[in-house]
Parts: C-alpha cells; structure tokens; sequence
C-alpha cells in the first residue's frame, strides 16, 4: 500500500497551491481507494516527537558548555514547550491533507507582520494589513495555534516570505535565522521543525553558536543582571520592554 500524502502534494501543485474542498477530498479518496493507495495519514503524525527529556537537555548543556538549567530558562521563557497538542480542527482543515498544517500536533509559532512587510517590500501593506506592516505592532498577534491561520494566509501571498516571517518551536527562531539554526534553505528548516523537539534544541545549539551567544548563555543565573546580555542577543532591544531578562532569571531558578 503506498502513501497518499504525495499524491495530495502533487495535485496540489498542479493547481498552484490551491486549498482542497471537502468534495475535492472526498473524490480523490475514492479515486485513490480504487488504486488500494492507502488513507493512512501524512508522514506527519506518526512520526513526530514531541517534548525533551532531562539527558536531552543534558547532553546539549554539555556541547555548549553550559549547564541544562540555563537553557531549560531559555526553553520556558520563549515558548513553554515546543508544541501544540490536538491542534484546533478548522485550522488543520484549512488546506487538507498534504498540506503544511496536516498532524495533530504543530510546532509553537508567531508569524511576524513586520518582517513579512521587510521581505515583501510591503506589496501587501495596502490589501493585507493584518498580514503586512511597515513596522512591529503588538495588536496583529492573534496568539496560539491562530498564528497558524495568519501563516497559511501569508504562505498563499509569498509562500518563501512567509515561512522566513515567523518563530517557530521551542526556541522560537525566527526562519530567516535558518542557516544560523543549521539549515541551507527555510523549508528545510521548517521540516525538521514539524518533525521533533530534538530538532528545535538542536537548532537552538546551531543558533546561539552562530550569533556568538555562548558566553552570554554561560552567564545566566538567578540575578536578572546576569541575563542582559543573552536577552538583549537573544530577543533584541525590545528586551527589558518584555522584562526577558528577568522572566529568565526566574525560569532559571525554578530549574537550578
């Protein structure tokens, strides 16, 4: 029995990238039933793997050279756990089997409008300004798995700028720091990104090396002071607005 997921991939190529309607659904299941091509799902859902055990954290610590505590703060600060479980119906119904939000279970993201505006040259500002702005705007989030929605929205104006426009995972890396994270292309990085949290602290360890952000990691501690550095690294000047130099040296109390 084969896989029905390349076939929806591939038919939804040929029509540009166009959503499924239930009846498209319903009638490529019985076409592909006719050729005994399975219904089981994507390549998704069995095969992701979600959360960290304390060895996972451990042995990364270790090739960093810093202790699991400090990036067990970052890890809660940024996301609180990786992933979405039981991810909302009408979201992973948005483009059908086969496609980007196909799984039970998705990554942790925020899409980013002003980013998307950056890589665009704000060609949608004017038609799309939920999706769209010329500078960051708190207002646009919509917050947990809805992020979701604004995504796919954006992937159907820029499919490239939309994916290099939004955090993802456990370490919340922005995608255009693919190839700091490890990855030569975004979707590649996206796809490791769906797969498992492994892969997040993998690409997190890839990150903090590239942006020279070790050292900065090795100083956090229960003093919020401690934690300037890698929170103003990690997140930006808008760092002491969110109080992320605190928020870690509170996290990393819990887990000293």
């Amino acid at each position: 029995m084969m896989d029905r997921a390349p076939v929806f991939s591939a038919i939804r190529m040929l029509r540009g990238g166009q959503s499924f309607t239930r009846a498209d659904v319903g009638a490529i299941d019985t076409l592909l039933d006719s050729l005994g091509i399975a219904r089981s799902g994507t390549a998704g859902p069995a095969e992701v793997k979600i959360g960290l055990s304390p060895s996972d954290f451990s042995a990364v610590a270790a090739s960093l050279g810093c202790t699991a505590a400090q990036i067990r703060a970052v890890w809660e600060v940024e996301s609180g756990g990786g992933w979405f479980k039981d991810v909302r119906a009408d979201i992973l119904a948005l483009d059908g089997p086969g496609g980007f939000l196909d799984g039970p279970h998705l990554p942790k993201i925020l899409f980013e409008a002003h980013i998307f505006d950056r890589y665009t040259e704000g060609k949608y500002r004017p038609s799309h300004p939920n999706l769209s702005s010329a500078r960051w705007d708190r207002k646009l989030y919509v917050g947990g798995e809805a992020e979701y929605v604004r995504l796919w929205k954006a992937m159907a104006l820029d499919r490239h700028a939309a994916l290099l426009s939004a955090s993802v995972g456990g370490a919340q890396i922005m995608g255009f720091n693919h190839k700091a994270a490890g990855f030569h292309t975004v979707e590649a990085f996206w796809d490791a990104m769906k797969l498992s949290e492994a892969a997040h602290l993998r690409a997190f360890a890839s990150f903090i090396t590239a942006k020279r952000l070790v050292s900065a990691l090795r100083a956090i501690s229960n003093d919020p002071d401690d934690c300037i550095a890698f929170a103003r690294g990690y997140n930006g000047s808008g760092y002491a607005a969110n109080n992320y130099h605190v928020k870690i040296a509170d996290a990393h109390a819990r887990h000293a």
